[in-house]
């Protein structure tokens, strides 16, 4: 490829500004447009001195492709946004400029293609949960054990590396493997599809995305169709616990090692031990009956320990000695909108998470109780797409018996679907009213914080904002409030 300038359309969405920020690295011409909204991408955007232009139009472009020739220009476009019917998106295409999706642009950029590199090994982490947790857990350890990998990872933060995006010397680029569709319109390719990694981690496989897989089976044989890629000298790591993952393994890639990891003895490598440690936790490893030691990790959770064995099981892969990978994992603090504390409000710890699965909240939620035992847990909760909400309302009123008390707000439409007239949260709290009173609607952002910071003074509580929303904004005035 001859690319010299890449333009993002949704810049600031979290799986475009890591592309950003790698390719300006890289040393690529970069710019883009979004919305005139705060983002959590919007800091480290800038400080790769990216600054998005406000809204969309057919000028943008035709301003960015001055005085350039066509096979120079790469334009990346967001599904949101109107995706490819996006004005921007479209003049691009209308004029021959070479236009990708996200979901091909993660993959072009991992073989090479565009960054016109031939010794890029990639790392896909996929799954239903845990992608970010883990592909930020890689690029944090091989980062300290001076890999100096590339890394995409859809956060707005990494602690403590820094921005979710990096372009690397070294050969190792990793990257999360997302099974939701590039273009739900022009290309319903799942995005990890476009991905040829030589290492693979298959973490769990969940019914998700209702608006495009129609059930279980759909989402099972998008995993199967994925295992299809991994390179034939490659490693897949998969969670040896998962029910699931095993029912289908015999129909996935024959061609390459399998890894399993989890709690069972019989996955080769399997956690013990397990137990917090304040705000941490520790915990042993054993693989193939040889115990490689305690492991201690900076962030709470049975499910992140758990996380860290498929980036343990590859970096001794790749020779790291156990001594080096429990100094790197030690140092991994997390990411932003994943267990992040915010700050104060009237004494009470305040946490952000973007958990919006049911399967995520559980963990989540057990997490936090565990870490502060004795606490009360406040959850706010913006319920995510009103297609996954109405998919799994059941799965979701099962999901918070470790939150003390519970506030709904209103459900977060996606950019890419219409508002649902028919369905709301108030279905959710009817649901919740049948088994728990302790649940509360209110269907304003102003309402919410006056609510917490008028009732609960005490100090002994959390107070959790949760969901893939913005509803991260209330835990931010929430500390501003105190």
């Amino acid at each position: 490829m001859n690319i010299k300038k890449i333009y993002f359309v949704g810049i600031k969405g979290v799986g475009m500004s890591p592309l950003a920020i790698l390719a300006k690295q890289a040393g690529f011409v970069v710019a883009g447009s979004d919305i005139n909204e705060a983002f959590i991408t919007d800091e480290y955007l800038s400080r790769e001195n990216i600054f998005p232009l406000r809204g969309f139009s057919e000028k943008n472009i035709e301003n960015f492709i001055a005085k350039s020739f066509k096979d120079e220009i790469l334009v990346i476009s967001t599904s949101a946004h109107n995706g490819f019917n996006n004005i921007e998106t479209k003049f691009a295409r209308e004029n021959k400029f070479k236009v990708l999706t996200q979901g091909q642009a993660v993959g072009s950029f991992m073989s090479g293609e565009i960054l016109d590199r031939h010794d890029l090994e990639g790392i896909s982490i996929a799954g239903t949960h845990g992608k970010t947790t883990i592909s930020a857990l890689f690029a944090t350890t091989l980062s300290i054990l001076e890999f100096n990998p590339s890394y995409v990872v859809g956060t707005g933060e990494i602690f403590p590396l820094g921005a979710p995006g990096h372009y690397g010397k070294g050969s190792v680029f990793v990257a999360e493997a997302d099974e939701y569709v590039s273009e739900p319109n022009f290309d319903p390719v799942p995005k990890f599809l476009y991905q040829m990694p030589k290492f693979a981690v298959f973490n769990n496989i969940d019914f998700d995305h209702p608006d495009y897989y129609k059930n279980l089976e759909a989402v099972e044989n998008a995993f199967i169709e994925f295992s299809g890629k991994i390179k034939k000298s490659g490693i897949l790591f998969i969670n040896g616990d998962s029910q699931r993952i095993n029912s289908v393994r015999e129909r996935m890639n024959s061609g390459i090692k399998v890894v399993t990891y989890g709690v069972s003895e019989k996955n080769d490598f399997s956690i013990t031990n397990f137990k917090e440690a304040g705000t941490g936790s520790r915990f042993s490893v054993e693989t193939k009956g040889i115990t490689l030691g305690e492991f201690d990790l900076s962030i709470p959770g049975f499910h992140n320990a758990k996380n860290s064995l498929p980036v343990i099981a590859l970096l001794l892969e790749f020779g790291v000695s156990v001594s080096k990978i429990k100094q790197a994992l030690l140092k991994f603090l997390g990411t932003k909108r994943r267990l992040e504390t915010i700050g104060k409000i009237n004494g009470n710890i305040i946490i952000d998470d973007y958990a919006h699965h049911p399967n995520e909240i559980k963990a989540t939620l057990s997490a936090i109780k565990k870490a502060y035992p004795g606490k009360k847990v406040i959850c706010i909760f913006q319920p995510h797409t009103y297609s996954r909400t109405k998919a799994l309302l059941f799965d979701f009123v099962a999901s918070f018996f470790d939150a003390d008390f519970l506030i709904l707000l209103p459900i977060y439409a996606s950019l890419r679907e219409k508002k649902d007239v028919n369905f709301s949260s108030k279905d959710l709290l009817d649901g919740f009213r049948k088994i728990r009173r302790d649940v509360l609607l209110l269907n304003e952002k102003k309402i919410v914080l006056e609510y917490i910071s008028q009732n609960f003074k005490s100090g002994d509580c959390i107070i959790v904002t949760m969901g893939a929303g913005d509803v991260y904004k209330i835990s931010q005035e929430l500390k501003v409030k105190s």
